[in-house]
């Protein structure tokens, strides 16, 4: 099949829709399929995309877009729909694939529309808690929203989401379109290591146990619940480390919050990794805490699954749907920084169990390995083609 998909977030930008992206299509070309990329300002992002990260197989079109003034790490197209439409007509696809439900993606809508192919959109995150972003977090808001995404996605032939919570959500606001609800593909030969904890552990350091929070720093995650967590334990008189893994707007904020706590010496934040450098951080780890209330599946917990990692989380979003209480990890109430703090201190102060439940963790990844997701989303992409 000739497959276009449409983004507007892709490499280099890191977090959890990208990675799925790229992942899905390095996947299909690997199964012979024709891929090209639809996506915002990508003749200034493919000069920083590493070949090894997407199959050079994968065309990759440009789009113009810009940042917006009050979060400018998000670039907004506004749809004009004829360099869109030109590009994909010359491509000439067998069906599209939108990841969006902004300007690119009502593009995605009229290019299907235009050639009279099926339509299949990605759901992949809870828009209503991201509305602060663009100042735009008030109450009358969120409904709107929400009624705005299954607006969106009853345009589509078919919908993919991660997380049945996110489509109990979509069904609630009149989405009246197939739904399937199918995880987000990990690639568990990027995410593995054949270099043993004791080895890693040597090589970064680490003399006590250590707590692995990975992924994008913004206010969404919650990630000071995590730092308020970590000098709670501290407090206790636990002696531990906190590795910060990632980027973004609240970086500063969270480092200052460090120092007011008064725990910056026992936490490092380094910024983005990629590849082996990624991968071998987490693996060093002893397990992986999170307090974000929004994940609709939080590819971070099964990236950390996958290295082996026990996991603590929250009881919102997805994530109980991938977490499984008592036995790849914990789950606690959300916002409550004193039950994540007690997680916490179960893991460092019972290493057997943190052995047993990593073992548990990497066996359950299996089913959501990318070759049998893909696998499934090519059965979405066949019905939709021969119907």
């Amino acid at each position: 099949m000739r497959i276009a998909i449409f983004t507007d977030t892709f490499l280099p930008q890191v977090n959890g829709v990208v990675r799925s992206i790229v992942t899905t299509a390095n996947v299909l070309a690997k199964h012979g399929h024709s891929i090209a990329i639809f996506t915002v300002n990508a003749e200034k992002l493919s000069k920083k995309i590493k070949a090894k990260e997407l199959d050079e197989r994968i065309q990759v079109y440009p789009f113009s877009s810009f940042a917006l003034p009050t979060y400018k790490e998000l670039q907004v197209r506004i749809p004009t729909f004829v360099p869109s439409l030109y590009e994909v007509y010359r491509f000439n696809p067998d069906l599209i694939h939108s990841h969006t439900t902004f300007g690119i993606g009502w593009e995605a809508v009229m290019s299907a529309n235009f050639l009279k192919i099926p339509l299949v959109g990605t759901h992949h995150g809870f828009l209503a808690e991201f509305l602060k972003h663009v100042k735009l977090d008030y109450r009358i808001m969120k409904p709107l929203a929400r009624r705005y995404l299954s607006f969106y996605y009853n345009r589509c032939d078919a919908v993919i989401s991660p997380s049945k919570a996110l489509v109990k959500e979509l069904l609630q606001y009149k989405l009246r379109r197939p739904v399937h609800v199918l995880s987000n593909p990990v690639d568990l030969k990027y995410f593995s290591t054949n270099k043993s904890k004791e080895y890693l552990r040597k090589k970064f350091h680490l003399n006590k146990p250590a707590i692995i929070h990975f992924g994008r720093l913004s206010y969404e995650k919650s990630t000071d619940l995590v730092l308020r967590a970590f000098a709670q334990i501290l407090n206790w008189g636990i002696d531990a480390q906190l590795i910060v893994i990632g980027d973004g707007p609240e970086r500063g904020k969270l480092e200052a919050l460090g120092r007011k706590l008064n725990i910056d010496k026992s936490v490092e934040f380094t910024g983005t990794l990629r590849d082996n450098d990624l991968t071998e951080r987490i693996a060093a780890g002893d397990f992986f805490v999170s307090a974000s209330t929004i994940e609709t599946q939080g590819l971070v917990f099964l990236e950390a699954m996958a290295l082996g990692l026990p996991v603590i989380g929250v009881n919102a979003g997805g994530v109980p749907e991938y977490v499984d209480n008592g036995k790849n990890g914990f789950i606690v109430e959300s916002g409550n920084v004193r039950a994540i703090a007690e997680a916490m201190k179960k893991f460092i102060d019972h290493p057997e169990l943190r052995g047993s439940f990593g073992q548990n963790a990497k066996e359950c990844m299996k089913k959501y390995d990318a070759e049998t997701i893909v696998g499934e989303i090519e059965k979405i992409y066949s019905a939709l083609v021969k119907s």
